[in-house]
């Protein structure tokens, strides 16, 4: 829901509150109702156009939530990449994609951690990497081979054209964790 959405809905829900509190109070003998009968009789009459308009403009936004209320989001999960061949429609999930990049990122030397991001543009598919390197490996060598591995690795094996990998170094693992890990391995 963007921002315009969620003003007009606060403004919406606390005008049906008070609304609410109103009707409330008056069927319930707090108040007297002949403390709301002219408002009544204006409304019911029909000669009061600023009634009409308030009561057109909660139309309006009553419609506007209504209809929002039936527009769905796909999960990240659901969303994928459509392709089309010769012998039909192909969709590759960005799950999928995440998986493949994921798988050929740690086969690089010097990684030791990581996770990865998908982002679909109008120039290609960006892949975004954080990973957490060994401290062993220059930065400038992992990386590279890094973005060169992941990028071909998707694009042989998807046939999606990525038009970036992005890499971010988060840290460099604790030299203990990396005895530990290489003593498992």
């Amino acid at each position: 829901m963007n921002l315009f959405d969620r003003f007009i809905l606060t403004i919406y829900s606390f005008a049906l509150i008070v609304l609410s509190c109103v009707m409330i109070a008056v069927t319930s003998g707090w108040f007297s109702q002949d403390l709301f009968r002219p408002y009544m009789e204006q409304i019911l009459s029909g000669t009061n156009i600023a009634y009409l308009i308030v009561a057109i403009i909660f139309l309006i936004v009553s419609l506007r939530f209504f209809f929002s209320s039936f527009r769905f989001k796909k999960s990240k999960e659901d969303r994928s990449i459509r392709q089309r061949s010769d012998l039909g429609e192909i969709n590759i999930t960005i799950q999928t994609i995440q998986t493949i990049a994921e798988r050929a990122a740690r086969r690089v030397k010097g990684v030791r951690d990581l996770r990865s991001g998908i982002k679909l543009l109008e120039s290609g598919t960006m892949i975004t990497m954080h990973v957490s390197v060994d401290g062993e490996t220059p930065f400038p060598e992992l990386t590279h081979n890094l973005q060169h591995d992941v990028k071909d690795q998707v694009e042989t094996i998807t046939g999606l054209l990525i038009s970036e990998v992005k890499i971010v170094v988060t840290e460099v693992a604790q030299q203990e964790n990396y005895a530990a890990r290489k003593r498992v391995e």
